[in-house]
């Protein structure tokens, strides 16, 4: 009798141990590994500390969440604090490659300079050498002479060409200043639309905050950024847009579809009214594909309620098809 009540005891036990140990959670532990790729990163350092900041204090959160076992609260946090760790290593490493090609211009043009100099320093070191040949050698001084013409018209070209060499190396020096205030200002523009790089193109999602529950039309709160994209595709016409509609896994395929198709209409005929000219976007409606949370929960059904506006470069091509699952 004893016996069987202490191997009962001993299983409840057990039991008891399983229940109360934490599950890992699969967005908290890609929060984690995305965070520490960002700050071992120099450059992210460097050039975007203010990312990975957002993204630590997002990941502070989705531990918070997950400690005191708020498992509805952990996805979201956790989710925005990996996109934030990814944002900031591929916005430091644009401006590290941004800095070595400004670093290398002014390199060569440096060394183009100090070439020009020599070449002059040369020239008037034979200047001076035929000059005193001709005082030396009094029975030449005609061809003395003529050899220092003609060592002056050199030192003149010599000067000429290193002023020459010095107004292009000022106008590589302004090239470069100008490329640099450009990367600035699109990186600038880029921020304020929050839009983040990926292989496809520069990704802007909107939220379902955008859109009633069930329903195609905007709301009149999307207008703001609407107009902050639509100013971006009219300052950068070579740039098409793919705009693709996405859905939770709440109704029917076909509805959800459906739906999808038709909110990413909406915004397409939102950005035409703006100007932008309808043959540069096309619209595709997933339905409940491609989440980016899991459907089990409010919160992760939010999220997968979205649209996603994919920005192409300004090479005017075509945006690659989405794929992976």
């Amino acid at each position: 009798m004893n016996t069987k009540l202490l191997t009962g005891l001993g299983l409840i036990t057990a039991l008891s141990a399983c229940v109360s140990t934490p599950q890992p959670n699969a967005a908290l532990e890609n929060a984690k590994a995305a965070v520490q790729a960002a700050e071992s990163d120099p450059n992210v350092l460097k050039y975007d500390a203010l990312d990975l900041e957002t993204a630590k204090k997002q990941l502070a959160m989705a531990e918070d969440a997950a400690m005191h076992r708020r498992d509805a609260e952990i996805d979201q946090p956790a989710y925005l604090a990996a996109q934030n760790a990814r944002l900031a290593e591929a916005r430091a490493s644009a401006k590290a490659d941004d800095a070595r090609v400004a670093a290398g211009q002014a390199e060569r043009d440096q060394i183009m300079l100090a070439a020009r100099t020599r070449e002059v320093q040369n020239a008037r070191m034979q200047a001076n050498a035929a000059k005193m040949a001709t005082s030396e050698a009094l029975g030449e001084r005609d061809q003395a002479a003529l050899d220092a013409a003609q060592a002056n018209q050199q030192a003149a070209q010599a000067t000429q060409q290193a002023a020459l060499a010095s107004q292009q190396a000022a106008l590589s020096n302004q090239q470069a200043a100008q490329a640099s205030q450009e990367t600035a200002r699109l990186q600038a523009e880029l921020d304020a639309l929050k839009a983040k790089p990926t292989p496809r193109g520069l990704v802007m999602t909107l939220g379902d905050v955008l859109f009633d529950t069930g329903r195609a039309e905007l709301n009149p709160g999307a207008g703001r950024k609407l107009d902050q994209l639509a100013q971006f595709l009219s300052e950068h016409p070579d740039r098409r847009v793919q705009i693709d509609g996405f859905t939770d896994s709440v109704g029917s395929d076909s509805y959800n579809e459906d739906l999808s198709r038709r909110r990413a209409d909406a915004v397409k005929t939102a950005l035409t009214v703006r100007g932008i000219d309808a043959s540069r976007i096309t619209t595709q409606g997933y339905g409940k594909a491609y989440p980016v949370a899991d459907n089990n929960d409010s919160g992760g059904r939010q999220m997968n309620r979205r649209v996603e506006v994919v920005i192409g470069g300004d090479n005017g091509h075509a945006i690659a098809p989405r794929s992976g699952s």
